[in-house]
């Protein structure tokens, strides 16, 4: 059962498009350039923000993350960006490469009124993704009680260093919360996380571990306009 309610309102994307080699991520990038690469998704009905961010860890992964103000919207666009992708790119059109959430009443940016802009970030900033996927709604329920105490995600975006700190619920998979964060560098982000592990109980150090996060660079050059 799912802890968001608002069943109308704004989602956020996280679309991660595998390539074959690097190669075929730089070859993202160019179409990414073209009229009817980023422009499309950004002129789309409903689009509120649409960047990308390379992988540091996989040299073939890039991170496209949206913001959308309705599921509706985006499942148009998906489908229409399925229609006009080349073959090279369709593998990253199937649903499973989508990680579609509704961001937490617990979150630090929620109903704040341009949040799509704290994921603008700057030429030496890092994003990160942090999936926590549980056993059970219960220990989901208590993490996500946790983040809107000010131990919790308020307590990292206070963190010296920190841009923006978002808590999101995964509307299309069970019991899983996500967090994306932004980070002056990587030096700071690495001692926000092992602050975190020196700090944290023990239930949750599984969460914690490099498996579940994954840093990311905006691809220079593709910054939204819009913020």
């Amino acid at each position: 059962m799912l802890i968001t309610n608002d069943n109308d309102g704004p989602v956020t994307v996280v679309h991660t498009l595998t390539f074959a080699d690097a190669q075929q991520r730089k070859m993202f990038h160019q179409y990414a350039d073209q009229p009817d690469g980023l422009p499309v998704a950004r002129g789309a009905t409903g689009n509120m923000f649409a960047c990308p961010y390379d992988s540091l860890r996989d040299d073939n992964i890039v991170y496209m993350v949206s913001r959308w103000e309705t599921k509706k919207d985006w499942d148009t666009y998906f489908a229409h960006r399925k229609e006009i992708s080349p073959d090279w790119f369709l593998p990253n059109c199937e649903p499973e490469t989508a990680l579609i959430t509704r961001e937490l009443d617990s979150s630090p940016t929620k109903n704040k009124s341009a949040g799509e802009r704290a994921f603008a970030l700057g030429k030496d900033a890092v994003l990160n993704l942090h999936i926590w996927q549980f056993d059970n709604a219960e220990l989901r329920d208590e993490v996500n009680s946790f983040w809107g105490q000010e131990p919790g995600l308020p307590a990292s975006a206070l963190y010296p260093g920190n841009l923006f700190v978002s808590g999101f619920e995964a509307i299309e998979r069970e019991n899983q919360l996500v967090a994306l964060n932004g980070w002056e560098s990587m030096d700071v982000f690495v001692a926000y996380r092992q602050n975190r592990r020196d700090t944290a109980p023990e239930a949750i150090q599984r969460f914690l571990s490099d498996e579940v996060m994954v840093q990311s660079k905006m691809v220079e050059g593709f910054e939204d306009p819009r913020v």
